[in-house]
């Protein structure tokens, strides 16, 4: 009885301190901006639910129809609903994805508890939920901390229908598997794959009765991913069958890239990614993943499958994203948490923990500078065509060498040392609270640096001038400016007149331009230089775009704002220019 008091008792601790680990993806939730692509594009699709219904098709009203036929609506459904509770603002648009984000940290406690134990639970949750870039990916309001929710709960059911052989475990996995293919079609297809070759690989030539759960969970799928997309065939895609594979380019994504995401390193660009984004649990899960084969569980077998199955499609395409790894980041954790449980109860050598903890160091240290990661790259290929390395660029390198010396001295002290207990009793603690300092930073810190684009305060100062004209220099669509200008630029409002100009691609001719587009304007018009969509992947100065003939009056990190010089008599400002 005592023993059955104390587990319980432990139980809730762990899921107490979960839901603190939750929680955090809340604090400053509404920070600043929404991002100026997909974040803030998702966010006018829900708004305009509210405004103009169209629960089914938001191509009507979204920003030149752009992925409004091609991406699910679940996520669209749910930000709506988040409008519709807490008003439009940069918190509602993220609410679901923090929701869901922390939710996610008590699925992968059932999964480890199901797998073992729920200390394994506890350990794979903290790992996952502290990892600062899965924190970041929470709090945007974007598919991905969604799709990555319902992906974990359908293997969570996977395994309670495997262990328990009750059918409404395959229902409940279909219904998770058809939410996953509403928020983002082709990824959401991951797990069904990953099901499908585990039981061949795990079961060989079993009877078909076997399979049925698995044909009932796919037939409650497609009843809730099939409407949908049938319906948008027939709207948007006149009937084409293989509609949503052109309109997502599925192969010019998968065979050739775009929107520039081709990677350097190619195949090894997700190695690469682990140890950047997963660098305190990546050397543990190397060798958990070894010791899944080698044991042949399989239960641990169907984890493994979904790490390798995400894994291997990624690398194949062109196209690669960091965010990418989210959805592999959870089996990751779960292995990751075995290892490290195992060696903190004595099943390893010293000195094989020794190389573990010396790998995890190497690792942290690669992850921790962007510069150091360019260097590392670079200096090879440099020596490989004979030439020498710039002095610059080896005394950058230089600090990087040290603290890996540093680090393969201290492992190497740890192998030739037998009292490991200690160290032994504290490595949960030497490897969460790193994560956790590091992502209570992302939140802090980054997060006020990545989005001060300054487009609220934009608004709010188009608000209070009320121009009769306002003439937007970039590319022919911004999401971010749509949203915070209440869809002025796409029809939703008649109060304000806005034009779109693209500008040139000589750099030098930036200015004369914008000042012969903006010559016969009236006096009050508002002309807004977009500073990252001049050129493709680069950022302009507002001196460089500001026009002969007018007066900044509003800058930014992402804006900048003219008006003729006749109009007003201005003085700059770091931010606003009155």
């Amino acid at each position: 009885m005592p023993d059955l008091f104390d587990d319980r008792q432990k139980e809730r601790g762990y899921l107490a301190l979960l839901l603190a680990v939750g929680l955090i993806r809340f604090l400053n939730l509404g920070f600043l901006d929404l991002q100026a692509w997909d974040e803030a594009l998702y966010a006018v699709r829900a708004e305009g639910i509210l405004m103009f219904g169209g629960i089914f098709d938001q191509t009507p009203f979204s920003i030149g129809g752009l992925y409004s036929s091609l991406h699910p609506p679940l996520y669209v459904w749910l930000t709506s609903l988040s409008f519709f509770l807490f008003g439009v603002t940069e918190f509602a648009a993220r609410f679901f994805s923090a929701f869901l984000g922390a939710l996610t940290l008590f699925v992968i406690y059932r999964i480890g508890k199901e797998l073992q134990h729920t200390k394994l639970g506890f350990v794979a949750a903290m790992f996952y939920g502290l990892n600062p870039f899965v924190t970041f990916q929470a709090r945007q309001g974007q598919f991905d901390t969604s799709l990555v929710f319902f992906l974990a709960i359908s293997i969570l059911f996977y395994l309670k229908l495997e262990s328990l052989g009750k059918t409404r475990y395959a229902v409940y996995a279909g219904l998770a598997v058809g939410a996953a293919l509403m928020t983002k079609l082709f990824v959401g297809l991951g797990i069904p794959l990953t099901f499908f070759l585990w039981k061949i690989s795990t079961q060989g030539g079993e009877q078909k009765a076997t399979w049925r759960p698995f044909l009932l969970s796919l037939g409650v799928t497609l009843l809730i991913a099939v409407p949908w997309h049938f319906y948008m065939t027939i709207a948007q895609g006149f009937g084409n069958p293989l509609f949503f594979l052109d309109a997502s380019a599925v192969f010019e994504r998968s065979l050739y890239g775009i929107e520039g995401n081709i990677k350097p390193l190619e195949a090894f660009y997700f190695v690469n990614q682990l140890f950047v984004l997963f660098p305190l649990g990546i050397i543990w899960f190397a060798f958990g993943l070894y010791k899944v084969f080698t044991e042949k569980d399989r239960r641990w077998m169907l984890l493994a499958m979904w790490f390798i199955v995400f894994f291997i499609v990624f690398t194949l395409m062109r196209t690669k994203l960091s965010v990418y790894v989210l959805p592999m980041l959870v089996p990751a954790s779960l292995i990751a948490a075995r290892a490290i449980l195992e060696f903190a109860s004595g099943a390893y050598s010293n000195k094989l923990a020794a190389l573990f903890l010396g790998g995890t160091g190497v690792s942290l240290l690669w992850a921790s500078n962007q510069e150091w990661r360019n260097l590392a790259k670079s200096i090879p290929s440099e020596l490989l065509r004979a030439q020498l390395p710039h002095s610059s660029a080896v005394l950058t390198f230089l600090p990087f060498l040290m603290m890996l010396c540093c680090i393969l001295l201290l492992a190497y002290a740890l192998y030739k040392n037998r009292t490991f207990s200690q160290l032994r009793n504290s490595i949960l603690t030497l490897l969460i609270v790193p994560s956790f300092l590091l992502s209570f930073y992302n939140i802090v810190g980054y997060d006020q640096f990545q989005f001060n684009d300054g487009a609220r305060d934009l608004a709010i100062f188009v608000t209070e001038r009320q121009p009769s004209v306002i003439v937007v220099a970039g590319f022919d669509r911004n999401p971010q400016l749509t949203f915070y200008l209440e869809g002025a630029d796409i029809g939703w409002r008649d109060d304000i007149e806005i034009r779109r100009v693209k500008p040139p691609t000589i750099r030098s001719q930036f200015r004369e331009w914008l000042s012969e587009q903006t010559s016969n304007l009236p006096g009050d018009a508002l002309v807004i230089a977009e500073k990252d969509k001049f050129i493709r992947y680069e950022w302009v100065t507002s001196e460089e775009v500001n026009p002969p003939d007018y007066s900044l009056v509003y800058d930014s990190r992402r804006y900048a704002v003219f008006q003729r010089l006749h109009s007003t008599n201005v003085a700059v400002n770091s931010r606003r220019l009155p």
